[in-house]
């Protein structure tokens, strides 16, 4: 691959193999996304810090002008939790201020947190049980922050089940900038569906969990693969998927270090988690979708040609119908691919046959055409 919309091929056409082919695209692709990341950096750095001030009754942050280019950088999270914070309230009003001056009905809730609100400022991102929110009101001095639950946020996480008398606790982290290390994975703070817990156990000392999780997302949960739980970066250990109508789940588990800083060891066996599956693997996914169709044309172009070859040598084909010039379309564009390296194009007489000393035609074989032509 030489770049996201050029393709060489470079081994002979008839050798090719899909599993080959799919495994080099897969790793190109994520390599692909990998380099977007600037030169020199392994992933995330904590955030930057940025001078605040009281305004309105509320505390906000006004970036500084050496750290503001830094702050216009955060976009992930790295699901290294930086803290357990404390859901406060819990509201949903009927009188929210919409863009142009209508009201409408939402849903708010307050958290209290200290890490998390180092460098804080409003507008930015909090991630809360690996949900990504936006501060829309900070008070420094009670050290808390609110931020606006909305429908589809209610809808894919366990956020709006929260009862604020209960003193229930979640995962915060601070949104993370390109240019540092990155301990966690590339977390989005985009839920993709809540798990629900079967099971969990202790194996000496680590804490086991088994989630049940919908069987549409579990093609992007694989054994030993990035996975964020409420916030969490946690790696996969056993995947079982049995289809929509079978038991679908995944395993993981948490070192002693980890039960110690995040709010899973308090849950029970039917409570729910966040869910965030690893998105290199929605993105590697989605490019072999659209790359898939053109191989399978070009594969079909090579399967005529070798019929054309059984032809030109005077013996049957060997594939299911005949191949005429037609069907081959010789020197046009594969499958609509205008950058393969080395399109095939018709053999010339002069290519094909050759005269032997004693004035009778022979026609090369097939694979010393392909050596040549490939």
């Amino acid at each position: 691959i030489t770049s996201p919309t050029s393709f060489t091929y470079c081994l002979p056409l008839h050798h090719i193999h899909t599993n080959a082919k799919m495994v080099s695209f897969i790793l190109g692709t994520t390599f692909l996304l990998s380099s977007l990341l600037p030169h020199g950096s392994h992933g995330f750095a904590p955030s930057s810090s940025s001078t605040r001030r009281h305004v309105g009754g509320h505390h906000s942050s006004i970036p500084t002008s050496s750290s503001q280019s830094k702050l216009t950088t955060h976009h992930m999270f790295t699901g290294i939790i930086e803290e357990m914070g404390e859901v406060i309230s819990l509201e949903t009003r009927d009188d929210m201020t919409l863009w142009d001056g209508s009201k409408g009905k939402g849903t708010e809730m307050v958290l209290k947190g200290d890490i998390v609100l180092d460098g804080a400022y409003l507008g930015c991102s909090i991630s809360v049980n690996g949900v990504c929110l936006t501060a829309t009101e900070i008070d420094e001095d009670a050290k808390t922050f609110k931020v606006g639950l909305a429908p589809e946020t209610l809808r894919k996480t366990n956020l709006g089940a929260y009862v604020p008398e209960s003193q229930q606790r979640v995962n915060m982290e601070r949104a993370s900038e390109i240019g540092g290390r990155n301990s966690g994975h590339f977390v989005q703070g985009h839920v993709d569906n809540v798990g629900t817990i079967m099971d969990q156990w202790i194996d000496e000392n680590s804490l086991f969990f088994k989630i049940a999780f919908p069987y549409e997302f579990m093609r992007y949960v694989v054994p030993k693969g990035f996975i964020a739980i409420d916030g969490t970066s946690l790696t996969v250990c056993d995947v079982h998927s049995e289809g929509e109508d079978g038991e679908n789940w995944f395993t993981f588990m948490l070192v002693e270090y980890t039960q110690k800083k995040i709010i899973l060891p308090s849950k029970k066996v039917g409570d729910t988690v966040n869910v965030e599956v690893d998105v290199l693997g929605k993105y590697s996914e989605r490019a072999w979708e659209a790359f898939v169709p053109k191989m399978e044309a070009l594969e079909t172009k090579v399967k005529q040609l070798e019929a054309r070859l059984q032809e030109l040598e005077g013996g049957e084909s060997t594939t299911s119908s005949s191949a005429t010039d037609n069907d081959v379309n010789y020197g046009q564009p594969i499958g609509g691919l205008s950058n393969v390296a080395a399109a095939a194009t018709a053999p010339t007489p002069e290519q094909v046959k050759v005269k032997n000393t004693d004035g009778t035609e022979w026609v090369r074989t097939k694979q010393s055409f392909f050596d040549t032509q490939y």
